[in-house]
């Protein structure tokens, strides 16, 4: 009987402790605070009374283990911003761990939202010069349902265009007015690529397509006379460009100025679309002397997610002389009897009123005969009486310099020609 008792009393007390153990809870944590550190780390404290505690990042519809500290520790504890959610009902709630196995309720930081911003949208690129590219994008506002909370960073949000190359590893950054959707972003002449990207306080926005710009190069060559007889000449040139784009085709303008100093026009009609490293065409049209390029605008195209765009390029100015073009000259008939009348035959052009001259080769030079006067359409038949029986003389029209529309013709003179005289 003694047994007996003196075992029940042992389960007595055993039942006892076990009894005590299961309601010996400790306090919940108090004061949960959270705040940023500089370098942007989530800083979060509590009050307890020396226990072991445990984090969650609560939401409305679910927990995330944050982490835990021992008893001999701080109330503190640094968490990355990344391990939060893209929520707008976060808060951080706290526990205590006794010694004896307890775990106390909820300690709660106040509401706060960890929302990133939303990921730009770039849609069109245009290269400005050979060092500045213009990016337009779009980018959704994310809404902020705990205006002012606590983790509010009212500069934390940032924008940023990560201009690489052309040389390898060669990188620069352009920071972005949150917010906007234009910026004209500077570039290192050559081949580069353009990313945008945005963030704030809780992390990057993920990588998406069309975010991505890359700049080629133009180059435009071409082979032009020195001078060239009215009314118009043709020349050719080439256009090679680093990155082909899909239409594989580009337009292409000539462009004329009087002198340096002017601003270049575009001229005449019948300016095609031709393929990168394909020879180029081009008609200049009547004109007097002026300078001369052929001129490829800034191109943008779309490949494989991808803006691809080129600056413009341009062949180097060329000032190209004009004469006249004199299409004939001479006698009709070429030979004749003494005393007979020949007419003295000639075509120019520019159609113009002039006078030109008739000149002879008096067998050491050219000298002056006579005044050739030509109507507006540049036209001579002038009679004259054939002179020195048994002779053949070489003769040849030389015309004046001349303006047409105020730009210079140069003096030309025709091929020898000749008159025989019986």
């Amino acid at each position: 009987m003694r047994k007996t008792l003196a075992t029940t009393a042992a389960v007595a007390l055993l039942t006892a402790g076990l009894s005590g153990t299961a309601w010996a809870a400790p306090e919940a944590p108090t004061d949960v605070q959270v705040s940023w550190t500089e370098d942007g780390k989530v800083r979060v404290t509590w009050k307890d009374n020396g226990e072991a505690n445990g984090l969650n990042i609560r939401y409305a519809d679910q927990g995330v283990y944050a982490g835990k500290t021992t008893a001999d520790a701080p109330n503190e504890i640094l968490l990355s911003p990344s391990i939060f959610r893209d929520r707008s009902d976060a808060r951080i709630g706290v526990w205590s761990d006794a010694a004896d196995g307890g775990t106390s309720g909820w300690g709660n930081s106040p509401l706060f939202d960890s929302r990133q911003v939303a990921k730009p949208m770039l849609f069109q690129a245009s290269s400005l010069s050979a060092t500045s590219v213009r990016l337009r994008w779009n980018q959704d506002e994310v809404a902020d349902d705990t205006p002012n909370d606590i983790m509010d960073k009212p500069d934390g949000e940032w924008l940023k265009a990560t201009v690489t190359g052309p040389a390898a590893g060669q990188q620069t950054e352009t920071l972005i007015p949150a917010g906007t959707h234009m910026a004209h972003v500077p570039v290192p002449a050559g081949v580069v690529t353009i990313k945008l990207s945005a963030g704030n306080e809780w992390g990057v926005a993920p990588a998406r397509d069309y975010q991505t710009a890359r700049v080629g190069t133009m180059r435009v060559s071409s082979t032009l006379p020195a001078m060239t007889s009215f009314p118009g000449f043709s020349f050719k040139g080439t256009l090679q460009m680093s990155e082909i784009p899909p239409s594989a085709s580009e337009n292409f303008d000539v462009q004329v100025r009087p002198n340096s100093s002017a601003p270049w026009q575009t001229i005449g009609s019948g300016v095609g679309a031709y393929k990168p490293g394909t020879a180029i065409a081009a008609y200049t049209g009547a004109s007097g002397g002026r300078e001369y390029r052929l001129w490829v605008a800034a191109t943008e195209h779309m490949r494989d997610d991808v803006l691809l765009v080129t600056p413009p390029a341009s062949t180097s100015a060329k000032f190209i002389r004009r004469n006249t073009a004199i299409y004939r000259a001479g006698f009709s008939p070429a030979t004749a009897q003494v005393s007979a009348t020949v007419k003295l035959i000639v075509n120019v052009e520019p159609h113009l009123a002039m006078k030109a001259a008739l000149q002879k080769w008096d067998g050491k030079k050219w000298v002056y005969l006579r005044a050739v006067q030509l109507d507006s359409k540049g036209n001579a038949s002038i009679p004259i009486r054939a002179a020195g029986r048994g002779t053949t003389t070489k003769y040849r029209i030389a015309t004046p310099p001349l303006k047409v529309n105020g730009l210079p013709v140069e003096v030309s003179t025709s091929k020898p020609f000749t008159l025989t005289v019986r």
